[in-house]
């Protein structure tokens, strides 16, 4: 995970409870803010977990190479 993607799932972390709350926020607009953050942080986590699997695929498409050579 890159450090500005690692950054930002802390800091949403931070800010959300672990498990959304209906009786938490009742006003509709901090209800979809609320729920954007969640969205915003499975989203950070997915492209996370993405950049480490493709430094993983450069890394070993390196060792190949170098093995090669």
């Amino acid at each position: 995970m890159n450090r500005k993607a690692e950054e930002l799932c802390r800091a949403i972390d931070d800010l959300l409870p672990p498990h959304p709350c209906k009786t938490l926020v009742v006003e509709p607009e901090a209800q979809e803010l609320l729920r954007v953050a969640h969205l915003r942080r499975e989203v950070g986590r997915m492209i996370a977990a993405m950049g480490v699997s493709r430094q993983e695929q450069t890394w070993q498409r390196l060792e190949a190479t170098l093995r090669v050579r």
